[in-house]
């Protein structure tokens, strides 16, 4: 019976969570186009003539004006029509004219212009940050909207890392900034896209600090952290989300030696991991059905075809085993400052040097009496997830990984944890040479 008024109750607040957002949204699409015209105007004019991707030095630094063009374009269609339906029925116009393909940058302005009509159904997406940007927009254009965020991310940063202060965990105070800090936080102001995922962790994390005594809660956390990245986010670096609030609960209760045994450690871990995980995928399902509830068309069919592209879609003539194999490669010569996509000497340069800094640590210092292998072994799990889910995604994350790296903050932090707790940061102590002979008696 308790597992049932369990589960009624977190199918409870998933309901409540996509409700609220979704309603979030309807508002938001309530907006009249008129109001945030001048900033929208603004925003396609910046966006008009810029190529899809702009690639700088390394691959970290890609500004991705495509994805962001059609983010702005969606949300500009919101405000056409009735909000409920609006907001559901997601669309945007390419810049094809059918004789002229002048792309996705040059078909905001023009819908902005209001010289064409959405043409691309991507309702397959919530696209939930028209319910942030459609407001903003009232304020200020895309490049006040990427400040805001970026800047949003630091002071949530700056709140979690106090928190864990004032609990007196200095060790995961430091590390979670250090692992934002390791795959470049201050680069989501590059591109909106970049940001949600990011938001989502450090705005849910505080929950999750103050609660860490309490595994019941922490699991309906993690199905209001399921919902929300998936209304807000579209595939990104969405594993954020659960893995870093999880290894900081891991991380308080080392901390305390008030870690539970193994089984229960991986017992929480799979509670929170499948409340997570239905709940992102239930809020995508919502949307499927009520997008073709409201429209009479059936937007299963176009979503599952994304979904099986991002699986075991081709890129760029490769093989299905080589894409299998260079997705994570790519993200990790990305995480090392990898100009190209996979770049072979960023990865080689970059796994070296952190084997060598590692080895070194491991020679330098001595293990801890107690050694915790029951905490290393949660935290070597929790920090593989990440490659599982380039494994899993490979089309998407070898084709996206300047922004799928991100993803690696996680796996950043499980290994800083683990050398933490399973070293003591003192030298080791230096064998005494053995003394040969006898020793003399007195005269």
């Amino acid at each position: 019976m308790k597992k049932i008024s369990a589960v009624l109750r977190r199918a409870a607040v998933f309901a409540v969570t996509v409700l609220a957002l979704w309603t979030a949204l309807t508002a938001a699409a309530a907006i009249p186009n008129e109001r945030i015209y001048d900033n929208m105007y603004s925003s396609a004019m910046f966006f008009k003539d810029k190529v899809p991707y702009v690639y700088d030095s390394q691959m970290r630094l890609v500004q991705d004006n495509y994805a962001d063009a059609i983010l702005l374009n969606v949300v500009w269609n919101m405000g056409s029509g009735e909000p409920f339906s609006a907001a559901l029925n997601t669309a945007y116009y390419d810049g094809n004219d059918g004789t002229n393909d002048y792309g996705e940058n040059w078909g905001f302005f023009c819908a902005v212009e209001g010289t064409a009509a959405p043409n691309t159904d991507y309702s397959r997406y919530w696209h939930g940050m028209g319910a942030v940007i459609r407001p903003l927009m009232l304020f200020t254009d895309v490049g006040g909207i990427k400040l805001i965020g970026t800047i949003t991310a630091f002071v949530l940063l700056a709140v979690n890392a106090a928190l864990l202060l004032k609990k007196r965990q200095y060790f995961a105070a430091g590390a979670l900034v250090a692992a934002f800090l390791c795959v470049h936080m201050w680069n989501i102001g590059i591109s909106l896209e970049y940001q949600p995922a990011v938001l989502v962790t450090l705005a849910l994390l505080p929950f999750y600090i103050i609660m860490e005594r309490n595994d019941g809660a922490l699991s309906i956390f993690s199905v209001i952290s399921g919902v929300m990245i998936a209304f807000f986010d579209f595939l990104t670096c969405e594993t954020l989300t659960i893995l870093v609030p999880l290894i900081i609960v891991f991380i308080m209760r080392k901390q305390e030696n008030r870690l539970p045994v193994l089984k229960e450690s991986v017992l929480l871990t799979v509670k929170c991991g499948a409340a997570w995980l239905l709940s992102y995928a239930g809020t995508f399902l919502v949307k499927w059905t009520a997008a073709s509830i409201v429209t009479g068309e059936n937007k299963f069919v176009t979503a599952l075809a994304s979904v099986e592209e991002r699986f075991v879609g081709e890129a760029e003539q490769l093989s299905p085993v080589a894409q299998f194999f260079l997705a994570p490669a790519a993200n990790i010569s990305t995480l090392f400052g990898g100009t190209v996509r996979v770049d072979w000497r960023a990865f080689a340069a970059g796994l070296a040097i952190s084997a060598v800094v590692l080895g070194a640590i491991f020679y330098l210092f001595r293990y801890r009496e107690k050694f915790d292998r029951n905490f290393t072994l949660i935290m070597l799990i929790l920090g593989a997830l990440p490659f599982a889910r380039f494994f899993l995604l490979n089309n998407h994350s070898y084709l996206h990984e300047f922004f799928t790296y991100r993803a690696l903050a996680s796996s950043i932090l499980a290994v800083f944890a683990g050398v933490w707790y399973t070293l003591e940061f003192r030298p080791k102590k230096k064998k005494s040479p053995a003394k040969g002979g006898k020793k003399r008696g007195r005269n």
